[in-house]
């Protein structure tokens, strides 16, 4: 119901987000559901025919990388362009050099398999085969080209405001989301709970981009490897106009907008909130006309209590969110969500406007 019988208690504050205070918090909170809450579940949408929902286990190596002493290191390959720096005694020379279709590179008088190696094992190879001529040389390999690993980024991806391709050259441990923001970013239209990743080996993966942010998980990291094809579908008819939902909410993603969709509408459609929420604290994050507007709502007295004056119409593109812990300073909060928004499209502006829906 549209809340324009009820008197709020309404501070509009503009803020910079440079150093200013935030919304002081709820006095009251709980994290109980109430028994007779209504939470019907909403239906996943179908992953592909012959795609995997289920993320492939973390790894420490593959085909691009492999991590040596906790660190990333990239794996040489046909196609790289190296600088590779011999030192014997005072002398030290620079060469410049591609890795051949073999595999190998030549320095000086002695050629190298380097296929597979990172830039340490190379070094340490390339000076093993040259001892044979100078005594004791050093070696230092630095990739100054990266050509022998790709992977393509292609569908709701870029600035072009169209379906574009890209390919992204791997630099070592390369993730989905990395890669993707190499390629532009997801288009506004992008339905991102559905992408797709397709291995060389012929397995695919559907990866929902919500999921994956909502966890935090580095675990849950899907990582890739040479040969991996992104793909970003549109958004089907009908999914056009979404709002989304963030925090600790059932169902967390994207949701159909509709007219007169209202906030106790939405937070039923998804089943409600998980047992971890801090739901008197719930807030509606909207940006237009160059400015970032933040609605709390209490979601106790809105759904617990039946205040139904307080629910709010919301808008297309519009973030809900339900928080864990409180949040004292909305503006610290909007500088770490800022990714989020520009994951999906939604810009934060630097001005806030803060209204707290309070008693009538």
């Amino acid at each position: 119901m549209k809340p324009t019988s009820y008197v709020t208690s309404a501070v509009l504050l503009s803020l910079a987000l440079a150093g200013c205070g935030g919304l002081e918090r709820p006095s009251r909170s709980t994290a109980v559901n109430a028994p007779t809450f209504p939470q019907p579940q909403v239906a996943a949408a179908p992953a592909p025919t012959g795609a995997s929902t289920e993320l492939p286990p973390p790894v420490t190596e593959n085909r691009a990388f492999v991590t040596s002493a906790g660190v990333p290191q990239y794996r040489l390959g046909p196609g790289d362009v190296l600088e590779i720096t011999v030192s014997r005694g005072p002398t030290q020379e620079k060469i410049q050099t591609a890795v051949r279709a073999g595999g190998t590179v030549r320095v000086i008088l002695a050629e190298t398999k380097v296929d597979g190696l990172t830039t340490d094992e190379a070094g340490r190879a390339i000076a093993q085969d040259l001892s044979v001529f100078f005594r004791a040389p050093t070696v230092d390999v630095l990739v100054k080209e990266y050509h022998s690993k790709k992977v393509t980024v292609f569908g709701a991806v870029g600035t072009q405001g169209k379906a574009s391709a890209s390919t992204i050259p791997l630099t070592g441990r390369v993730t989905l989301m990395e890669a993707v923001a190499k390629a532009g970013g997801f288009q506004q239209n992008a339905s991102l709970d559905r992408v797709r990743v397709n291995r060389a080996s012929g397995k695919t993966y559907t990866v929902n981009v919500f999921r994956y942010l909502q966890d935090g998980d580095v675990s849950q990291e899907f990582v890739l490897d040479a040969g991996d094809a992104i793909f970003v579908p549109e958004q089907v008819k009908g999914e056009e106009r979404r709002v989304f939902l963030l925090g600790e909410v059932k169902t967390p993603g994207p949701a159909p907008y509709f007219p007169n969709l209202t906030l106790a509408h939405l937070v039923a459609q998804v089943g409600g909130w998980t047992d971890a929420a801090l739901y008197d604290q719930a807030a509606i994050i909207r940006s237009a006309d160059g400015v970032t507007e933040i609605i709390t709502v209490d979601l106790r007295r809105l759904l617990l209590e039946g205040e139904k004056r307080i629910d709010q119409y919301l808008k297309p593109n519009d973030v809900v969110f339900v928080p864990r812990t409180p949040i004292a300073n909305w503006n610290a909060f909007i500088s770490q969500f800022r990714p989020t928004f520009d994951l999906i499209n939604q810009p934060l502006y630097t001005v806030l406007s803060i209204k707290a829906i309070g008693s009538f």
